[in-house]
């Protein structure tokens, strides 16, 4: 009879791999924020004096419309980058926790429809520059957002991270008060962080198994 260790108990690498994905995902987005913050305070001052100076014409008048397409082309950059984020790595990650675990489905689905579709109109309705358009794709960031809640909640369920409630949290604020989505995000990608940290380092005691 002789004892052979089996090896430790260690959670999925295709769970780890599911949040790296997401993580990267999170920091293309906090970049894409920087994008969207500055060029929408550019564009919405450069709208301002654009209307104010409009009887000024001249030089007055091209640099304020500088401003607006200046903040504008920012927009549209952030834009893209944040598509890319979740296109390439955040929505593939949330996905693949789904399917490792079925108990994120619902918000995978939402997150894939709503910021898919809802990055798309954004960013088509800022280049055609068409109010209906962003309204509607920001009808769909909402859905996204709702994905994004549910699926911070489940993951403090699961994994007993604090931080992911409060991100949870502060993604429902931000509905009402939008520059709390960058401290959505900051808290998110944080607590990625540490559950992969944790993923990778946890095991399970051995076991022996009993050979005869």
């Amino acid at each position: 009879m002789s004892y052979v260790s089996t090896p430790p108990t260690t959670p999925s690498t295709d769970v780890v791999r599911a949040f790296q994905k997401m993580r990267r995902g999170v920091l293309y987005v906090l970049i894409a924020w920087v994008f969207l913050g500055v060029g929408f305070t550019i564009m919405v001052g450069g709208l301002f004096v654009t209307v104010m100076r409009a009887a000024v014409g001249g030089g007055a008048l091209i640099a304020a419309l500088s401003g607006l397409i200046l903040g504008l082309a920012l927009i549209v950059i952030g834009a893209i980058i944040a598509l890319v984020g979740f296109y390439a790595d955040f929505i593939p990650g949330a996905d693949d926790l789904a399917r490792v675990n079925p108990d994120f489905s619902t918000a995978s689905s939402l997150i894939r429809i709503g910021y898919i579709w809802g990055l798309i109109l954004c960013l088509v309705g800022a280049i055609l520059t068409i109010v209906i358009i962003l309204l509607i794709g920001y009808v769909f960031l909402l859905i996204g957002f709702i994905g994004i809640m549910i699926m911070c909640f489940k993951l403090n369920e699961i994994y007993g991270n604090v931080m992911y409630l409060i991100a949870g949290i502060f993604f429902i604020l931000s509905i009402f008060i939008p520059f709390l989505g960058i401290v959505s995000w900051v808290l998110l990608y944080v607590a990625l962080g540490e559950t992969i940290r944790k993923s990778q380092t946890s095991a399970g005691p051995t076991q022996p198994l009993i050979q005869v």
